[in-house]
């Protein structure tokens, strides 16, 4: 899919109306801090189904300082189909496409993009949580279900932890949560599996553990028993999808790429992981994915923002790129907005 033009209205400080039209390859959106750069990479997740980022609220879209109570964004797109996605924005989000409401769920499918955030970096460095929220994205673009699934679990979760903290016996959550974190588990190794099929380097090998060989219902209740008293000392479940973790090592020596690569090899492989979730997504949805990325190729040198820039050129797939300044060292001219020119 291709993101023609958008207009936004009364978001955040991107002023009463900014209309854009944007290239079908690589689009910049250049300016210094505080200039709007994210908060219109911002609009753009909303518009392909992911919602506003992390810490934001519905309220603070709306434009800032006035006693506007509602803003408004869309977008028109083409290639393998060709609609409108409006937005309105009061303290919900409404969504339509072709003026149908749609859910956050069909729209991803509709429109499915991927996101790098200036936090992504925690997908190499941070917790096992932020490596699960990866596989869950993609789980959650391929199998139409999974967001409902994983929230479910969440909820069982929240009500067996209540109960052990209570003294009381957390049997009655038993199955719903094994089959509940069953499938979650089962999803999250099946598109794994079919991402490591598409990986082309050779250089990284991306494993969910615990590697199971059981169906995951059948796991978590041998689990579930194994750990039964245990669990009760510790007042929380100690299985469960929540366990989870996506390990990203170096085939070479088995090292975790967390302590075997610098701060810009990690960059390279964050955008080589994107890429490889696009490809998966290209050949399941059989739609070309949009890319954004907020600040790509901070921390990258000449080498490595050269070699970004080849990368996302040879996908032919539409990308928004935020950069304080323009980041490829090329005479091509490029789509998109530069907030540092009145």
């Amino acid at each position: 899919m291709k993101i023609d033009y958008t207009i936004a209205k009364n978001f955040r400080n991107l002023g009463p109306e900014l209309r854009i039209k944007w290239e079908p390859g690589i689009n910049l959106i250049l300016g210094p801090n505080g200039s709007g750069k994210t908060n219109l990479l911002e609009s753009l997740s909303i518009l392909t189904g992911w919602g506003v980022f992390p810490r934001s609220r519905n309220a603070n879209l709306i434009t800032w300082n006035s006693d506007i109570f509602n803003a408004f964004t869309a977008a028109q797109l083409s290639g393998e189909e060709t609609f409108e996605v409006t937005a309105n924005i009061t303290n919900r989000i409404t969504l339509k496409l072709n003026d149908k409401v749609i859910s956050y769920t069909d729209l991803r499918r509709a429109v499915p993009s991927i996101i790098f955030l200036t936090g992504s970096t925690n997908l190499i460095d941070g917790a096992p949580a932020y490596r699960r929220l990866f596989i869950d994205r993609l789980c959650s673009l391929f199998v139409p279900v999974y967001a409902k699934k994983l929230a479910d679990f969440r909820q069982v979760l929240q009500n067996r932890t209540a109960l052990l903290r209570k003294g009381r016996s957390p049997e009655i959550t038993s199955e719903l949560f094994c089959q509940l974190g069953g499938f979650i588990m089962d999803k999250r190794r099946q598109v794994l599996s079919h991402f490591k099929s598409l990986l082309t380097e050779g250089k990284y090998n991306f494993e969910m553990l615990p590697a199971i060989k059981i169906p995951g219902k059948d796991y978590l209740h041998e689990a579930l028993r194994h750990y039964s008293a245990r669990e009760v000392h510790a007042l929380h479940p100690l299985c469960g999808p929540n366990y989870d973790e996506l390990a990203i090592t170096l085939c070479e020596n088995n090292k975790p790429a967390s302590e075997a690569l610098s701060r810009g090899q990690k960059r390279r492989l964050i955008l080589y992981t994107i890429i490889t979730a696009g490809k998966l997504t290209a050949m399941i949805l059989k739609r070309e994915p949009v890319l954004l990325f907020d600040d790509l190729t901070a921390e990258l040198d000449s080498d490595g923002k050269r070699w970004t820039y080849q990368e996302l050129v040879k996908t032919n797939w539409q990308a928004f790129i935020t950069a304080p300044e323009k980041p490829f060292d090329t005479a091509r001219n490029f789509g998109g907005i530069d907030f540092s020119v009145s």
